[in-house]
C-alpha cells in the first residue's frame, strides 16, 4: 500500500500507480474502482494515470497480470499431470487471497507476461500428454474456464459445507423429483473443499489421459489392423480430435 506521505506527489511512476491501483481494487472491487477515485487517493490528476496506461481497460489488464505474478507458478516439467495440478492450485490460491479482483482473469486471460507464462505451462502439459494441437488448444482453454470458475465459486462461498438452513431447505424437496439430491445431503454437510478441488482437477486430468490412450491405440489399430483402439474408445468415450 502507498504511504500517506506519497499523497499529493506529481512524480509517481508507473509502478507506484500500479501498486496503488492493485491495492485499491483488491479492497473495493471493480464496481468501486475508477481512475478518478484512484487519482484522488494517491494525489495525482486522473490524466496522469491515463498517460501511463493509456486507458482504464489497460490499467485493469495490468492489475490482473500483477495479481497473477504474486503466485508461484511451476516451470514446465516432465510430469504433465503435476504441472496442471500446480497451475490449478495457484489460481485457487489467488482467488482466495484476492477475490475482489479475481474476476479480471476471465476478461484478461493470457494477455500479460504472467498469464502467458501460466498458459505456456498448461499448453506444454497437454501436448506432452499426447493431445494433438487442436485438442490441446481447445482443452487448454477449457481447463482455464473450469479452474477460473471453480476458484471464483469457492472464493465467493459456493463450495462449502451446507448450513442447517440449507439442509432444511433441501429436506423440503419432493423425494420423488429429487431423490439423488436428498441422498447427498450428508455428503454436502461433510464437504471437504480441498478434497473436492483435488478430485475435480483429477477428473479433468483423467479425461485427458483417457483421450490420449484412446488416440494412441487408435493409431496402433490403423497400423496393425487391430480392433483394440475401438474397444478402448467404447470405455473412454468418443474422441472428436482424430488424426
Amino acid at each position: 500500500m502507498l504511504r500517506c506521505s506519497m499523497r499529493g506527489r506529481r512524480g509517481l511512476d508507473r509502478s507506484a500507480i500500479l501498486d496503488a491501483a492493485f491495492d485499491m481494487l483488491s479492497r473495493v472491487g471493480e464496481v468501486g474502482f475508477s481512475v478518478r477515485k484512484l487519482g484522488g487517493r494517491i494525489g495525482v490528476d486522473p490524466m496522469t494515470v491515463l498517460h501511463h496506461f493509456g486507458s482504464k481497460e489497460e490499467l485493469l489488464r495490468r492489475i490482473a497480470d500483477r495479481a497473477l505474478a504474486t503466485v508461484e507458478l511451476p516451470l514446465p516439467s516432465a510430469d504433465w499431470r503435476a504441472d496442471l495440478r500446480h497451475v490449478a492450485a495457484a489460481h485457487r490460491d489467488l482467488a482466495n487471497r484476492h477475490p475482489r479482483l479475481f474476476r479480471l482473469h476471465f476478461r484478461f486471460h493470457a494477455s500479460g507476461r504472467a498469464a502467458q507464462a501460466s498458459s505456456e505451462v498448461v499448453y506444454r502439459a497437454l501436448r506432452s500428454a499426447g493431445l494433438p494441437d487442436d485438442a490441446a488448444a481447445a482443452l487448454g482453454l477449457g481447463f482455464y474456464a473450469f479452474i477460473l470458475g471453480y476458484a471464483l465459486a469457492q472464493a465467493e462461498g459456493l463450495l462449502r459445507p451446507i448450513t442447517d438452513e440449507d439442509e432444511a431447505e433441501l429436506k423440503a424437496l419432493d423425494p420423488l423429483a429429487c431423490p439423488a439430491t436428498l441422498a447427498l445431503i450428508p455428503a454436502f454437510k461433510a464437504l471437504d473443499r480441498d478434497a473436492a478441488f483435488d478430485a475435480s482437477v483429477d477428473a479433468f486430468i483423467d479425461g485427458v489421459s483417457c483421450r490420449c490412450k484412446a488416440r494412441m491405440l487408435r493409431q496402433r489399430s490403423r497400423t496393425r489392423g487391430s480392433g483394440r483402439g475401438h474397444r478402448l474408445n467404447s470405455t473412454c468415450g468418443e474422441d472428436p480430435w482424430t488424426i
